[in-house]
């Protein structure tokens, strides 16, 4: 049926209103999950509560908050870092303008911040040229109930030239301070908290105080000096010490102050208190410039200077250990890149590093030669400023050993090799029809050896070409080695793996997992050495443990590395952190588990949960350890299915550890909801269709009749 130009506009139009929503729908769509993004995580404000000084901040986020930075400028990078858990956090602040961002748990910070100004919070009253009495206020900053060292009234008021404090009228006269306990602080969750001290003062022209106090003025600063400042010129491997010594005036020294520049310092910042005119500081090298002021708040009017070098952390190195069997000596060769030269070496039978108090054989040589009987030696060098080398072996022979490193015969039980055995050859070929062989080899000189894992030995064969290797070494240290080539063609029953079986340490509760190669644990102050087992799955497989002699106070590492036969390799990292105290926790709980958009009902000692993941591929697991000092480490929650597993585990101070798990439960399709999707659309377009035909002037009808017999007919069964 051929169209009017009247349908054809009517057909254009419901066409278009489709496309129309159809893209909408997409747009609305994608603006919605960007604004749900923006949201998840903010600061709501930041205002005056309480106190003047004091902001309170609120917070919002679908995850857990791990703490607020606090700046001057609009940069997150020059900001302070708050550590809590709070999303209603208070702080007290002194004047100024401070801008607010808050982080969660997941590391992610909030991208838009927020920002106060605080101007009635306190300001001191810092006065020069004062001529008169008067009042002056001084604000101090308090941390954890304790207040910082007071600066007295001297400090913010400085009499004009002629003029000289009277210090008989120097007190306090108002004191917020005192109101302030440790725990009021505490209870109101504030970090810190600002207080100040009202001082009373008078300056009044020079010889005119009064006979009960000790004066003082700018006139007597001449009379405050620094006399000397002097340090070792000794070599060393740490920071030196500073002598000082000064001449007080007419008030007794207060502090000192130390800079690496010689800019006269101010009476506020930086200062160190001391009493004493001699005293002693430990700096690293440079030239340093101190000043010294008394109790009125006067500044020496010179400053004394010094220098400190000769400081060296760097090892010395032993280049060389040269044995000589015919004159039964061994030659030490050793530098020294630091510059204060080499100052004795050691020497032992056994690989157990010295110390600086072991006996040293002192001397400044840089190569020593001394007499040994046969055997195996380790040598360490020591520099002027303490630095110990690393050690070096050697093996001195006896004078009648030979430097013969060859083999008497090479077999292979059951299989012949190619060419014929002779000791002059060291490469041959053999086929071997079985995934296992036995070696065979003899030396020619009995006081020659095998290396150690390339003697005589089974070995298990995979597909293809396997080389064989027999290394040995001479008397006097030389290194030979014989190959074999093995192909076998048949399938291996011996896998090749170079993972741990088992982890033990003799300390601790170590929880170990084959597939798991990063650990955590702390150790009690008393433990000195660590005890270390590791069993690889593969018999054959090489492990090598390299860890400290002794453990220090702190974080300690130890790496084991699994050598497969094949070659590959595996390595598994102890992180040892020797505490100061006996007590290592033993929690390996959960505080809280959480995932978002789901709830799980949790429990500390239930292990197993279960979600229905949807058509989903990613959760956001958040967990809490109840030991702060306990580590959480979560499985990867993207690309899940319905037999995904997601593990947390919580390993305590000891080593133990408790795992919690997610099992993931795939919903089936959607396919209902797809289709009421698609009718609600279909009679959304309809009634579109019938709001436009009406307008343009079309009479529509509804048959329910007709529509009633299509569903009645749609369904009956056929009777013929």
């Amino acid at each position: 049926m051929k169209m009017t130009k009247k349908q054809n506009v009517v057909y254009s139009i419901l066409f278009v209103i489709v496309v129309i929503l159809g893209t909408c729908s997409i747009t609305v769509f994608s603006r919605n999950v960007k604004q749900s993004y923006a949201l998840s995580l903010e600061i709501n404000s930041v205002s005056n509560v309480n106190a003047a000084d004091i902001v309170a901040i609120r917070a919002s986020s679908s995850n857990a908050i791990r703490g607020y930075y606090i700046g001057t400028t609009d940069d997150i990078r020059n900001a302070t870092f708050y550590l809590t858990s709070s999303n209603n956090y208070k702080v007290s602040l002194l004047n100024g303008t401070y801008y607010f961002w808050v982080k969660d748990a997941s590391g992610a910070t909030a991208k838009y911040g927020r920002t106060i100004t605080i101007s009635n919070s306190c300001t001191s009253n810092y006065q020069n040229n004062v001529k008169g009495s008067g009042n002056s206020k001084h604000c101090y900053f308090t941390s954890d109930g304790k207040y910082l060292e007071e600066t007295k009234s001297e400090e913010l008021v400085r009499c004009a030239n002629g003029y000289t404090r009277d210090v008989s009228k120097t007190s306090v006269v108002q004191d917020t301070c005192s109101n302030l306990s440790a725990s009021s602080i505490k209870n109101m969750g504030l970090s810190k908290k600002v207080c100040y001290k009202v001082w009373s003062y008078a300056c009044v022209p020079t010889g005119n105080t009064s006979s009960s106090g000790n004066s003082s003025s700018n006139s007597n600063r001449s009379a405050l000096s620094v006399v000397s400042a002097t340090t070792s010129n000794d070599w060393t491997n740490s920071n030196k010490e500073i002598t000082v010594t000064s001449q007080k005036g007419s008030s007794n020294i207060a502090g000192y102050y130390i800079s690496t520049n010689s800019s006269k310092p101010n009476a506020n910042s930086g200062w160190q208190a001391s009493s004493s005119t001699t005293w002693t500081t430990s700096q690293g090298a440079g030239t340093y410039y101190i000043w010294v002021k008394d109790a009125a708040g006067n500044i020496s009017s010179n400053y004394k200077s010094v220098t400190i070098s000769k400081i060296e952390t760097t090892k010395p190195h032993v280049n060389s250990v040269i044995p000589s069997s015919a004159n039964k000596t061994i030659t030490i060769n050793a530098s020294d890149d630091g510059g204060s030269g080499i100052a004795g070496y050691y020497i032992s039978n056994e690989n157990n590093a010295p110390s600086l108090s072991s006996s040293w054989n002192n001397s400044n040589e840089n190569t020593y030669t001394i007499n040994k009987d046969p055997g195996t030696y380790y040598v360490w060098v020591k520099d002027a400023a303490g630095n110990i080398s690393d050690s070096k072996s050697v093996v001195m022979a006896s004078a009648s050993s030979t430097d013969n490193n060859m083999l008497s015969s090479l077999t292979i039980k059951g299989i012949e090799i190619s060419p014929a055995f002779d000791a002059n050859t060291f490469e041959y070929e053999a086929i071997s029809n079985v995934s296992k062989i036995s070696v065979d080899a003899t030396l020619q000189d009995s006081n020659a050896s095998f290396e150690k894992k390339y003697g005589p030995r089974t070995v298990n064969l995979k597909s293809g070409v396997n080389n064989v290797v027999i290394k040995i070494k001479s008397a006097l240290g030389s290194v030979k080695e014989y190959k074999i080539k093995v192909t076998y063609n048949g399938k291996s029953s011996t896998k090749t793996s170079a993972r741990l079986k088992s982890l033990k340490l003799n300390s601790g509760n170590l929880t170990f997992d084959p597939d798991i190669t990063e650990y955590r644990m702390y150790v009690p102050k008393s433990l000195e050495n660590l005890e270390v087992s590791a069993v690889a799955e593969d018999s054959n497989a090489d492990v090598k443990i390299d860890q400290p002699e002794t453990l220090e106070v702190g974080d300690n590492k130890v790496t084991i590395t699994v050598t497969s036969t094949d070659g590959t390799s595996k390595v598994y990292t102890l992180n040892i952190i020797k505490k100061t105290t006996e007590e290592i926790s033993t929690n390996n709980y959960l505080e809280s588990l959480s995932i978002t958009g789901y709830d799980i009902k949790f429990e500390r000692e239930v292990l197993n949960y279960a979600i229905k993941l949807g058509n989903k591929t990613y959760i956001n697991v958040n967990a809490v350890a109840e030991d702060s000092n306990a580590e959480v480490t979560i499985d990867s929650t993207k690309y899940l299915t319905k037999d995904s597993i997601v593990k947390v585990m919580v390993r305590a101070e000891d080593g133990s550890a408790r795992i919690y798990k997610i099992a993931m439960n795939k919903k089936g399709s959607k396919v209902l909801l797809i289709i009421l999707i698609i009718l609600g659309v279909l009679v959304g377009l309809l009634l579109i269709a019938y709001i436009i035909l009406r307008i343009l002037g079309y009479s529509v009808y509804v048959n329910f009749g007709a529509i009633k017999d299509f569903f009645i007919n749609l369904f009956r069964k056929n009777k013929d």
